[in-house]
């Protein structure tokens, strides 16, 4: 024990130094655009996700995806796909977007952009455009979301699932209504692909608008439909088709 207690009283007395004066908290500082360059960069600008299934909930956290298109007189519904830096990019139905003009776009924060087709597909009728946000101020910009799509969900869903449908036939998101899945895919000869083909009340202006499982996953985009019926587009099919464009 004497050998320990002379090893250290040998040793230098770290604890009875003198601070150093230019130590400080090691605090980080960051500006609004810095915080909303690195939601966009890890990707974590989606809807909320409700996962007890409250479908009241589920469609209050959707709701800022949805948007209002509107060319002229005429004026329909879409979807926040993507979110860039300075740029959102939308999914709608194709017969929205085919004349490739401008479109006044509302956002659900209140905010209106104006909206570019950038591709419509060959196959189905959907399409894309993109809205520049550059002139946004960033605290604007943090309160976007898109849409969250889930795997598991999509290749589960099947005949009586809950779902429900938001569209801005009234003003942004203003158009909900609750139904189920009649067939998660069925043929539609007037589309000409298949469709998710819902018992569920839409109105005109829904068009382009999201279809969504009881946790708030997108399931498809509101197409048409008649009395309490309607088809969605699929949401492997919107996938498959931004990937396409994306890549080429």
């Amino acid at each position: 024990m004497l050998v320990l207690f002379l090893l250290f009283r040998g040793m230098p007395a770290h604890a009875e130094s003198a601070p150093n004066p230019d130590l400080g908290p090691l605090l980080q500082t960051t500006n609004d655009e810095d915080e909303y360059r690195g939601l966009v960069k890890l990707d974590l600008l989606y809807t909320e996700e409700e996962p007890d299934g409250n479908v009241s909930k589920a469609s209050q956290n959707v709701m800022p995806s949805v948007v209002q298109i509107k060319e002229g007189n005429y004026w329909g519904s879409g979807c926040i796909l993507e979110i860039g830096d300075d740029y959102v990019i939308l999914v709608s139905n194709k017969h929205l977007l085919v004349h490739r003009n401008y479109s006044a776009v509302y956002f659900y924060n209140g905010k209106v952009g104006l909206g570019k087709a950038l591709w419509l597909s060959p196959k189905a009728d959907l399409g894309f455009a993109k809205v520049d946000i550059s002139d946004w101020s960033y605290e604007d910009r943090r309160k976007l979301r898109k849409i969250r799509i889930n795997d598991r969900s999509v290749s589960s869903l099947k005949k009586g699932d809950r779902i429900f449908m938001i569209g801005s036939s009234d003003g942004v998101a203003c158009n909900v209504s609750h139904g189920t899945v009649a067939n998660p895919l069925y043929y539609v000869a007037e589309f000409g692909s298949d469709m998710v083909y819902n018992y569920c009340k839409a109105k005109p202006g829904m068009s382009g608008g999201g279809t969504f499982n009881e946790y708030g996953h997108y399931i498809g985009m509101i197409t048409g439909g008649a009395q309490d019926e309607t088809v969605a587009v699929p949401v492997r099919m919107i996938e498959e088709a931004w990937k396409d464009y994306d890549q080429n």
